[in-house]
């Protein structure tokens, strides 16, 4: 079985190295893809990467796992929802399952839309029923550290300075881990890295064999 990552919003592939790494050193295969996440909404984001999907999963011989940091969880989403036989579980770090305050403001700027592109409207609070809901087992992972101090009057509860723990969470039975970090560097908090080994080791069958890709 592979685990494919996939990261967030204005980030490449390479913010996802650590969390590769890690992985890796755990014994399991990992693909982490990049796709244009500031050019494409979220739908368009995952039809831009389902031939990639499609090929990582031929190899693997059966079911993947996606691990996805913010948008790359909710892109994450669709591609399990579009396909129900994809996913042996996803996997979710700091991914705004019910929208973002952070987003709802950003949005309204000129600025902001140009920056982070069409992606940003699907990120938003009123946006959240749009995304579809994969049938595959789930975790959720959330920060709790709020270093970005900009967000911080608009977004209530423990949040990670751009999601909040509470539209952190799906509501259908996923797991759902708090870590004390923030957004940006969420997946390489020890406490993340544990909870996606923990994820992987529930669902990948006992026996089932793990090799190293470099």
């Amino acid at each position: 079985m592979i685990v494919v990552l996939l990261h967030g919003l204005g980030r490449t592939r390479r913010s996802m190295a650590r969390l590769a790494a890690r992985l890796r050193a755990a014994g399991y295969r990992v693909e982490s893809l990049g796709y244009p996440s500031r050019r494409l909404g979220l739908a368009a984001c995952a039809a831009h990467l389902r031939p990639a999907v499609a090929a990582i999963r031929q190899r693997a011989g059966g079911r993947i796992v996606l691990v996805g940091h913010s948008m790359g969880g909710l892109v994450a989403r669709h591609l399990a929802a579009a396909d129900p036989d994809l996913a042996a579980g996803l996997v979710m770090l700091g991914t705004p399952n019910r929208g973002s305050e952070a987003a709802d403001l950003v949005s309204t700027f000129r600025l902001g839309r140009a920056l982070f592109g069409p992606a940003l409207l699907d990120l938003r609070t009123d946006a959240r029923a749009t995304i579809p809901v994969p049938a595959c087992p789930m975790a959720v992972v959330a920060g709790t550290l709020a270093l970005i101090p900009v967000f911080r009057p608009w977004i209530p509860g423990p949040h990670d300075g751009l999601v909040s723990l509470e539209r952190a969470r799906l509501g259908v039975g996923e797991t759902v881990r708090a870590v004390p970090d923030h957004h940006t560097w969420l997946m390489n908090h020890p406490d993340a890295v544990a909870a996606v080994l923990d994820a992987l080791s529930a669902w990948i069958p006992p026996g089932k064999e793990r090799a190293f890709v470099r």
